[in-house]
């Protein structure tokens, strides 16, 4: 739901008749300096996305809340085309016209957004992501430290997930960071669009775009191996093909870093598997049991006090027992091993939850409203009560 900027302690600037962006100066109306100042908003406010969508006032998302501006110009047909054109280049062009709906990476006065442009209801609708300033470090983004441990591995794969819009190409960007300042290593990076640009330290980087500089995620991690890289980050598991080349890679000693879309670690093994015909699918148990690391499940919820948002993971890092449970099949059980295997960095997203209510840093409305189970939330509440008391 939009609501009003004054529910959510926002004020936005009110725009002058004076100002060039006031809705009387429609006749000489200049787009790009519209959009110029709708991204610096974005800044200045700390603005994670804005919506702009036809016959509607700018939208940002702060504080997880879409807010309107309603002193800004409501956007026209002739202003979406203005800023389809500014933003596309001849080739986003060709492949918006074939698949109506486009995402690309953009730079404006040293910021760096995700620009996604899509239709509705036969109109342009833009959806920009502001990135951070800089490529972000583990400790600067408060992650699990089992993170840092996790970036210094020789092989494997690290899945990372939750559904979008929760900072997983942020934490993944952190991590491929740490391996950029501590290992010398060639790292390959192959997303859709190229969000952060890295600025290599230690390492030489390769950073490839999905339809500009590689036809398929798939295709580029096929012949990825054959340029001698370390690390290999590619943005989402999205066919089997993509699980498969996963897999060689790390049989073949790479780290591999994607992400599967799910809300548990169960779930994500699920996902993983069903891409899979039934007669393949015991094959592929055994391949993730031999070759994943950890998933990672991330999530953001609103901080307790004060402004911003704080991530929340789910943790299961592989080991004799969860290898064990893959391989027969007994994915229910993946739960019960987190839980018993606590004290080795593994957690469940619900007691995640509960350890920031305990500290204050979420309130227990927030851990009821993004847990997996309202019960467990409350059952564990109810013990630490009694221990305390």
């Amino acid at each position: 739901m939009l609501k009003n900027q004054e529910q959510a302690g926002v004020k936005f600037p009110e725009i002058s008749p004076d100002s060039e962006f006031h809705e009387s100066k429609w006749w000489s109306f200049d787009s790009e300096a519209y959009r110029n100042f709708l991204l610096h908003l974005m800044v200045e406010y700390d603005a994670s996305d804005m919506y702009i969508t036809f016959w509607e006032v700018p939208v940002l998302r702060i504080e997880q809340e879409a807010l309107r501006t309603q002193w800004a110009l409501k956007i026209t047909d002739g202003i979406l085309s203005d800023f389809e054109n500014l933003l596309l280049h001849d080739e986003d062009i060709d492949f918006f016209k074939k698949n109506q709906a486009v995402d690309l990476g953009y730079s404006l006065h040293w910021r760096r957004y995700r620009i996604n442009v899509s239709l509705q209801r036969w109109h342009i609708m833009i959806v920009a992501r502001l990135l951070a300033e800089k490529v972000p470090t583990i400790d600067e983004l408060w992650l699990p430290p089992i993170l840092k441990k996790l970036s210094h591995t020789s092989w494997w794969i690290i899945f990372l997930s939750w559904p979008t819009w929760s900072w997983k190409s942020t934490t993944l960007a952190a991590m491929v960071e740490e391996i950029n300042q501590t290992r010398y290593k060639h790292i390959i990076t192959i997303e859709d669009p190229i969000e952060y640009v890295f600025e290599p330290k230690k390492c030489v980087f390769e950073q490839k775009q999905l339809w500009r500089d590689v036809t398929s995620f798939a295709s580029a991690m096929k012949y990825a191996v054959r340029q001698r890289p370390d690390v290999i980050l590619f943005w989402e598991i999205r066919d089997p093909d993509s699980v498969r080349y996963a897999m060689s890679l790390a049989e073949t000693w790479h780290l591999v870093l994607t992400t599967v879309h799910s809300r548990s670690a169960e779930q994500a093994i699920n996902r993983l598997v069903s891409m899979f015909p039934t007669d393949e699918q015991p094959q592929i148990q055994n391949h993730l049991a031999e070759n994943m690391i950890a998933i990672i499940i991330q999530k953001l919820v609103k901080k307790a006090k004060g402004r911003g948002v704080i991530a929340v993971h789910e943790i299961l890092l592989n080991n004799t027992p969860v290898s064990n449970t893959i391989r027969d099949n007994k994915l229910n059980q993946i739960d019960n091993v987190i839980f018993t295997n606590r004290k080795y960095w593994m957690q469940l997203l619900d007691d995640c939850l509960v350890e920031h209510i305990v500290n204050w840093d979420i309130s227990l409305q927030t851990a009821l409203e993004n847990a997996r189970s309202q019960w467990s939330i409350k059952r564990w509440l109810e013990q630490l009560w009694v221990q305390f008391s």
